[in-house]
């Protein structure tokens, strides 16, 4: 039997498509990254990206990049992360992928990081600086402890690179809707209809789409077509500049969501 069968995202996407929240581990505090855990729950998302602070987020958009550097000025580290995701794990059955750069992932150790990653009750783990060729370690390591590997395509993806990654991810497919970085527009590429059709006939998973996603519209027009809609910067953004940042993210999340 694989590893993967009792995987809690991919039992979740077998009956559900729906709203991924990205939200930056340690902005504004750990105490926060738990309540926000909870908020985009009680709002009814399928899955929440939690983003990993890094000195040097290069998919990044401002937004993001900003969001990283306050939490690294509080302390954040992997091992104080996870111990939030344990701690919402004990009461929550939502999956959880762990977005992080490659470099937080492999310092201590790639083996011992994805066991702490297991034990703390995390799903997936999605890494947008390890290109497809350099991915295999991970994505088998990964695959072994229950883990997704999860791959990302972009509409400059060619249909032979397209196939081989839709092959190898796990869990879901994260199609990046229009070419740059996170939080750079606040529309979809114009040629993501044709690029949607490439991956829907390549896939072999669900298939999420982020970058720039903010309206409820957005996200209709995702989940015509795709499984998952994935919400970061916007959301990122709207919690940083709230006096409650727990009850902005419920009240920003459901009415994307719409439940």
């Amino acid at each position: 039997m694989s590893a993967l069968a009792d995987n809690r995202l991919i039992r979740k996407l077998e009956t559900e498509k729906g709203v991924v929240a990205y939200i930056t581990a340690g902005d504004g505090g750990l105490e926060r990254t738990y309540d926000l855990l909870r908020a985009c729950e009680d709002a009814g998302v399928v899955l929440v990206e939690l983003g990993v602070p890094f000195s040097d987020p290069m998919a990044d958009g401002p937004i993001l990049q900003a969001a990283a550097q306050r939490a690294l000025e509080a302390g954040t580290n992997l091992s104080g992360i996870l111990d939030t995701l344990a701690k919402f794990r004990a009461s929550s059955e939502l999956p959880v992928a762990i977005f992080s750069y490659a470099n937080p992932l492999y310092r201590r150790g790639l083996e011992n990081t994805l066991q702490s990653i297991q034990q703390a009750g995390g799903d997936a783990v999605m890494v947008p600086d390890l290109p497809l060729e350099e991915a295999e370690p991970l994505a088998q390591a990964a695959e072994e402890k229950g883990i997704c590997p999860v791959l990302f395509a972009a509409p400059t993806t060619d249909n032979v690179r397209l196939e081989a990654i839709c092959a190898r991810t796990r869990g879901f497919l994260y199609a990046i809707g229009r070419t740059g970085v996170t939080g750079s527009s606040t529309e979809l590429d114009p040629s993501v209809d044709s690029f949607l059709e490439r991956v829907l006939q390549a896939a072999q998973t669900p298939v999420g789409v982020g970058f720039g996603l903010r309206k409820r519209e957005q996200i209709e027009f995702v989940l015509a077509r795709a499984h998952l809609a994935i919400v970061g910067s916007a959301l990122v953004d709207h919690i940083h500049h709230a006096d409650q940042p727990a009850k902005a993210c419920f009240s920003f999340l459901k009415g994307l969501t719409g439940k």
